[in-house]
């Protein structure tokens, strides 16, 4: 378990296209003594943080004083398992980078450029009282326990089906980093009428077509899409600026209702410890 707050250890970067805009965006990553992930665009710095929140409509989405960055939960995912709670991300457009479409480009960079230990504690958030979200019939709830633990269930038109994992080892789960996030092909002209998914292609996404998914190489795992689901939480619950520590039971959980349960959290401070 990662006991003190870290930061890389040298500058690196990573360029990519955005997801949902379709232009390449370029990220250089700093070492940062302050406590937190950030991100600086336009000149201004805009905490990774749930309370920055603006939009969960297909990814999340922080904004701050008219400067937006969009599509960070792989990236904070990534943060998480590479043990990194100090890092502030420079970025030349308003979206992240999709690369493969999980967080497996961004952990390598951070593996590579290594970890530098501070002596400051303040990186666990303990669950002491269960919290719980709900919408129709998804929801999502976190209770007390000393490690993270996260199950997930899923449920979508075939040949998805239902699905449902638990990962114990949250830390250690790294089959999680490289599930790649997904979609039907159905909805993708709906969804670029909207003007999002213009850069999405069978590179940095899972196309699941009418009895079957589309892509060449098939999928990585055999539950490569509630892996992702799970990848999604864990980049969303980090934005609480802490590594959680509880028991998670989602399902058909999504960016707004994981938002929703970091604010149902923080709502009332008897509801955890920070240590």
């Amino acid at each position: 378990m990662i006991k003190r707050q870290t930061t890389i250890n040298r500058i690196f970067k990573v360029s990519g296209t955005g997801l949902h805009t379709g232009n390449t965006v370029n990220l250089e990553f700093l070492p940062r003594r302050e406590f937190g992930i950030a991100f600086v665009h336009k000149g201004i710095i805009i905490p990774a943080s749930y309370d920055m929140v603006a939009d969960t409509r297909l990814s999340t989405l922080i904004a701050k004083s008219g400067a937006t960055v969009s599509t960070i939960e792989h990236l904070m995912a990534a943060f998480y398992f590479s043990g990194i709670t100090n890092c502030l991300v420079y970025i030349d457009g308003p979206e992240v980078p999709i690369m493969d479409g999980s967080a497996w480009e961004f952990y390598q960079g951070m593996w590579k450029a290594g970890v530098y230990e501070f002596p400051e504690n303040g990186v666990y958030l303990k669950v002491l009282r269960t919290v719980e979200v709900a919408r129709d019939d998804a929801y999502l709830r976190v209770k007390p326990l000393n490690t993270l633990d996260i199950t997930m269930s899923i449920e979508f038109r075939a040949p998805v089906g239902k699905q449902k994992k638990r990962v114990t080892d949250v830390e250690n789960a790294f089959s999680i980093i490289n599930s790649r996030t997904f979609g039907f092909l159905e909805d993708l002209e709906a969804i670029r009428k909207v003007g999002l998914a213009k850069g999405a292609t069978l590179e940095n996404a899972v196309a699941i077509g009418e009895d079957s998914v589309v892509n060449p190489q098939g999928l990585r795992y055999k539950k490569e899409l509630v892996n992702h689901k799970i990848l999604d939480l864990i980049g969303d619950l980090y934005t609480s600026g802490y590594r959680i520590l509880g028991k998670v039971e989602a399902n058909k959980t999504g960016h707004h209702l994981n938002n929703l349960l970091l604010k149902e959290l923080f709502s009332d401070a008897a509801n955890y410890s920070i240590y």
